[in-house]
């Protein structure tokens, strides 16, 4: 795969994040987060229809750590995040958990701008602590989501779809860097719109880049990444592969494509 274009240090946060997120997901045990029960709607994402036990003292302990790696990245941030820490009582852990999952980005930056702080660093706690919940809802549910229908969006957090890897003999498997769903999709198919046209589904490349590649769709605009994992020399967790690859959503949106899915941008 191509040279990554964001930076080392970067790289390097990025990488300390996904080791504390792969960390805490496997320290929880599955049955105090989500009991399994029958999915009622297809159409709707997982989350959307279950109770989630977030257990509020880990998320607690989550996001303190998540706050001292951002200190030890940047200084600067060492005044935000100790009044953040602060502020961390069940009421707040529990209003940033349920903003969390209703992607209620408004929310937070109501938060910040009361409590003078950069506009994205609540979010950015809240979102990423929150995490190994989510994947614990999506590995337990794994069986299911083929069989359920949130075009665009992923089937276990509602977080829109952009990257696929291809495994095995070529197969083609969407994967979410949020929460870490898996599922199978025909080769020639749009996650979007559903067109299965070949005319009007079409791939770009980057130069020199054997291991990745865009899938756009001419009938609604949209994209995703698709990565041959196959090719790759390192094995890169998901949420990795979505951060390294971001040259491929430079070049979509270059080209006018992923306009509809502004969603996503808060969300790295």
């Amino acid at each position: 795969m191509k040279p990554t274009v964001i930076s080392n240090e970067y790289l390097e946060l990025q990488t300390q994040i996904s080791n504390k997120q792969t960390e805490w997901t496997n320290s929880l045990e599955k049955s105090t987060v989500v009991e399994k029960q029958s999915l009622q709607h297809k159409q709707v994402p997982i989350i959307a229809q279950l109770t989630i036990n977030v257990q509020f003292d880990q998320y607690k302990t989550w996001i303190i750590e998540l706050a001292d790696v951002l200190i030890e990245k940047d200084g600067n941030l060492l005044s935000d995040l100790t009044k953040i820490k602060t502020m961390l009582d069940e009421a707040t852990l529990m209003n940033w958990a349920n903003e969390v999952l209703a992607f209620n980005q408004l929310y937070f930056q109501s938060f910040a701008e009361k409590n003078e702080l950069p506009e994205w660093l609540p979010y950015f706690l809240a979102e990423h602590s929150l995490r190994p919940f989510l994947r614990v809802v999506s590995d337990v549910y794994r069986q299911e989501l083929p069989n359920l229908n949130t075009k665009g969006s992923c089937p276990c957090c509602g977080e829109p779809i952009r990257l696929a890897v291809l495994e095995g003999k070529g197969l083609k498997m969407i994967v979410c860097p949020r929460c870490e769903a898996k599922w199978n999709q025909k080769r020639l198919h749009c996650s979007f719109c559903g067109n299965e046209d070949h005319q009007s589904l079409s791939y770009y490349t980057v130069e020199n880049d054997k291991a990745s590649k865009l899938e756009v769709c001419g009938n609604c605009n949209s994209y995703i990444k698709v990565i041959d994992t196959r090719k790759l020399f390192k094995k890169q967790t998901v949420f990795l592969l979505d951060v390294t690859t971001i040259q491929l959503d430079f070049v979509a949106q270059e080209n006018g494509f992923g306009v509809q899915n502004e969603a996503e941008e808060m969300k790295s």
